[in-house]
């Protein structure tokens, strides 16, 4: 009897225990995108970092966490994520490579929340759909970028309002609709992406039940509430800051609904073929859209006429996903104007969370199909998901080395984009900055041609010229760009400059005087009033603006330079 015993429950105890199998499986998730963002470990700051990072008052603030929640100077209002920002900045500071160590660790906590969401809600190949978020290449984008931990940083508390609120409709325990709630809110303080998660819900319902009743609209109302409120906020920052008085190519109504009928379909090719993958992709030209613009809506209606007439069977689990995929991405598609849209229509980060529905579709079929082979053919069907998992994971790891250089990205984006002004425009920033003029000018000069409405491709083409020498070129490009931004006072300091270097003093003193009128206390700005009083043969005053500089910033060494010179000259005139 024992020996029996023995050997019939040797088996048992040699299997792994569940917890074990769960361990392993998070594992290969964790170590998949560990390995994938090898190359952004110590990746550059890129694109807008500067702007939300590292040029941001706030961060290096002692106030940084108030000003952040209640006087954001941001285009978005995001104040969680900025926390989160904020307490990384005073053990990180300038070096980018613990924010993107964070980057990649919030990615793999959401692949592995999405995991542990589907599960809960018992739809096939949970793990093998948290996988396939995980080393999907068209997150690479959200999980490089640092400005992008909006994205990284909002999906966990997403995933964790949506696994509390399938807990509660389950259970029917209150303490899961509370904890729903607020996770909700924390995501939508993140970012307001989000903001369609209680259509979600009715969805949910529907898919659940077959139906939307009364009790299901209550239970939503909170959270509309909540999306309502931090939505209107949302857009109030994006009309007056992000957007203000740019222009936003994106045309009436006709256009719009092409754009967003083309941006759909886009990026569900994308999330099925995710190769040719760009930072910005080319902006198609809809205004007015041409008829065949306009068909892109035929396949995507007929499909969901096909959805709904198998609503039945497979129908309901497909318009499930599809509808989780249009309704998360219904906010990005061009209806409502987005300061995005100034460079493209389309972005690898507004589908970050819309994917999750059709990866969630792909792994729950091919687990349903696997399910129905024996044998080779099942093996065959194994080596086949492999490889594709594979192919995914060789992808992204060579796309993210793009990520990992604003040189190797801009260029990468010119090469298959000639027409990015954005990507000439950075590129040519970048060429100035290291003292390359004459390549930045080429740059400067095909970004204004491309976009010549922009007071930032006409300020830089200015500062291109001027270094070329080329002083009334640059007089026009800066008042060209005054006019199109009359209150940057970048662009009026840049102005008074070249005025003074092609010999326009008067003009050039009176902008000073102005600038200073509205910042007395800004040390370079009267140095510059000096050295341009000096030129037009006012010594006296040249040197009391000196002093006055001085007296505001005693360091500023072109001011003390300047004040002797000045100082000597008055002398040998004597």
């Amino acid at each position: 009897m024992a020996g029996r015993h023995f050997i019939m429950s040797h088996p048992t105890s040699s299997r792994p225990a569940r917890w074990e199998v769960l361990l392993l499986q998070g594992a290969l998730i964790v170590l998949a995108c560990l390995w994938i963002y090898t190359p952004v470990y110590h990746g550059e700051w890129l694109w807008d970092d500067d702007y939300l990072i590292t040029a941001n008052p706030a961060m290096r603030s002692v106030d940084g966490l108030w000003r952040l929640w209640f006087a954001p100077s941001t285009a978005d209002f995001l104040p969680l994520t900025l926390s989160s920002l904020w307490i990384q900045w005073q053990f990180f500071g300038m070096d980018p490579t613990g924010y993107h160590i964070i980057s990649i660790l919030l990615h793999a906590l959401g692949a592995c929340l999405l995991w542990m969401l589907l599960v809960r809600t018992k739809i096939p190949g949970a793990w093998l759909a948290g996988m396939l978020f995980a080393i999907h290449p068209l997150c690479v984008e959200s999980v490089s970028w640092v400005a992008e931990q909006k994205n990284t940083f909002s999906l966990p508390f997403f995933l964790l309002a949506s696994f509390f609120y399938v807990t509660f409709d389950q259970r029917k325990s209150r303490k899961y609709y509370f904890l729903a709630l607020l996770a909700f809110l924390a995501a939508m303080l993140s970012k307001s992406s989000v903001v369609m998660f209680p259509f979600l819900i009715l969805l949910y319902a529907w898919w659940q039940r077959g139906t939307i009743s009364r009790r299901d609209l209550f239970r939503s109302a909170p959270f509309f509430l909540v999306s309502l409120a931090l939505g209107m906020v949302t857009l109030l920052f994006q009309l007056h800051r992000a957007i203000g008085n740019e222009p936003i190519p994106i045309g009436g109504f006709d256009s719009r609904l092409a754009i967003a009928g083309m941006g759909t379909l886009f990026y569900l090719s994308k999330i099925f073929w995710p190769f040719g993958l760009l930072p910005i992709y080319p902006q198609w030209d809809a205004n007015p859209p041409q008829p065949i613009q306009l068909a892109a809506w035929i396949p995507l209606l007929a499909a969901g006429f096909l959805f709904w007439m198998k609503r039945k069977s497979w129908g309901r689990h497909a318009m499930m996903a599809f509808g989780f995929y249009f309704i998360t991405l219904l906010p990005v598609l061009g209806f409502v104007a987005m300061s995005y849209m100034r460079v493209g229509w389309v972005s690898d980060h507004f589908v970050y969370i819309p994917m999750i529905g059709i990866l969630a579709l792909i792994a729950s079929t091919g687990t349903h199909l696997a399910t129905k082979f024996s044998g080779n053919a099942r093996n065959a069907t194994g080596l086949g998901i492999a490889t594709c998992l594979g192919g995914l994971v060789i992808q992204s790891h060579s796309y993210a080395a793009i990520w990992a250089n604003e040189d190797v990205l801009w260029l990468h984006t010119l090469k298959y984009n000639e027409s990015c002004w954005q990507a000439h425009n950075r590129y040519g920033s970048r060429e100035f900055n290291r003292g390359n003029h004459t390549i930045a000018l080429t740059h400067f000069e095909r970004a204004t041609a491309l976009r010549p409405d922009l007071a930032e491709t006409q300020n830089n083409l200015g500062s291109g010229l001027l270094a070329a020498r080329d002083t009334k070129g640059a007089v026009r490009r800066f008042r060209e760009a005054l006019r199109l931004s009359p209150d940057l006072i970048a662009i009026q300091a840049n102005l008074a400059r070249a005025l003074m270097l092609d010999g326009q003093n008067d003009e050039a003193i009176l902008i000073y005087e102005k600038l200073l009128k509205n910042m007395p206390s800004h040390a370079v700005f009267r140095c510059n009033l000096g050295i341009t009083l000096f030129h037009a043969g006012r010594i006296d005053e040249a040197i009391a603006a000196f002093k006055q500089a001085l007296e505001i910033d005693p360091n500023l060494h072109d001011a003390k330079e300047s004040l002797m010179f000045a100082i000597q000259a008055k002398e040998s005139r004597r």
